[in-house]
């Protein structure tokens, strides 16, 4: 089975970019591994985790895209969406691409038949040119997953935890994610957000969505009142 990473559903707006550009990075060091990623002959297999929203789907989606701008072939799969609608099969036969992005590894947890395929594609990939992005909630040595032999292979990653961010550092994304969209988030609406709504960035991303269909719909910049009205109906 092939997909390609435009036929993969987001859980966001179509509309919504996912860049480095505009991703808030709290660690200079992540963001230079990042960078130079395709460049280094030395690494091949990342390994990110991180709590739920604090943007590893973003980083994958990201990864993803520069890869397709470098003309390299690519696939995106978020397992906690294909377990529920597909077969492991889909891990057969990817070793022709260039990039491998694994989102929601946590999905698979208790999935058996999921656990194998990925250790048969893990060993499959070593033997290929393909470079490997998993992203998790756990680290390597703290996770869920019930086959040893996948574990032990997940150990060999150059690991990273995605730092939390902070009320301030999500004020600063926040922004970041309204410029994407062509969208002026001033300071104040970015605080009343996360003092009045939501302190995860999932949630903050929807209501983000929410606010650009209504300035579109309305022609209104994004003043407090006008946030408010839209907000609280």
């Amino acid at each position: 089975m092939a997909l390609s990473t435009t036929q993969i559903p987001l859980s966001l707006d179509s509309k919504d970019h996912y860049h480095f550009a505009n991703f808030y990075f709290s660690q200079a060091e992540l963001q230079q591994t990042l960078q130079t990623f395709f460049d280094s002959e030395q690494v091949n297999f990342l390994y990110i985790w991180a709590e739920q929203g604090a943007g590893k789907s973003h980083l994958l989606f990201a990864l993803s895209e520069q890869a397709q701008q470098q003309n390299k072939r690519v696939l995106y799969l978020p397992l906690a969406e294909l377990v529920q609608s597909t077969q492991p099969e889909i891990l057969n036969a990817v070793e022709h691409l260039d990039l491998l992005c694994i989102d929601d590894l946590d999905a698979i947890a208790e999935l058996n038949d999921w656990q194998e395929a990925l250790f048969h594609c893990f060993n499959r990939l070593q033997q290929s040119q393909c470079k490997l992005v998993i992203a998790s909630h756990t680290n390597p040595a703290m996770t869920d997953l019930s086959l040893a032999d996948l574990r032990s292979r997940l150990a060999t990653a150059l690991i990273y935890q995605l730092a939390s961010l902070n009320d301030d550092e999500k004020q600063q994304a926040l922004i970041l994610q309204a410029q994407a969209r062509g969208l002026t988030l001033s300071d104040d609406v970015a605080r009343y957000l996360l003092r009045h709504h939501s302190r995860d960035m999932r949630e903050l991303m929807v209501l983000l969505q929410q606010l650009d269909h209504a300035s579109l719909s309305e022609k209104r910049r994004l003043t407090l009142p006008f946030v408010r009205a839209v907000l609280h109906g």
